[in-house]
């Protein structure tokens, strides 16, 4: 089963995705993503539980990339396992996203230049 968690941080969605992001939950992921965005204009996929994206799923990623970026936002991903990560890197998605090994670290590298953002600690 594929669960999604969002939370907002100053103008960050933090979305805690479990499970595969395939064919069957992407569109129920989508619509809680797109009605969670509210007025965020980055967005932070934590990917750590993550055990498997289908090509529907990196659709989904790459909607919410077109939502960040309408917004003059960016999205990071956070974990994810090696072969997510591959695959990423041999599609050509990767260049679409800021790629970080902890959703502390995609967290201080969006919030680094956003403003209403003390910094993390």
């Amino acid at each position: 089963m594929s669960t999604v968690t969002c939370e907002i941080y100053g103008d960050v969605l933090i979305a805690t995705f479990h499970g595969r992001i395939d064919r069957k939950a992407a569109p129920l992921l989508e619509a809680e993503l797109v009605d969670a965005f509210g007025d965020a204009r980055h967005v932070v996929c934590d990917l750590t539980e993550v055990s498997d994206i289908s090509s529907t799923g990196y659709r989904l990623l790459l909607r919410l990339y077109y939502e960040a970026s309408t917004r003059a936002g960016e999205i990071a991903l956070a974990g994810g396992t090696q072969e997510i990560r591959s695959t990423l890197a041999a599609t050509g998605l990767r260049n679409f996203f800021v790629m970080a090994a902890s959703l502390d670290e995609a967290l201080a590298r969006l919030c680094q230049n956003s403003p209403g953002h003390a910094g993390l600690t």
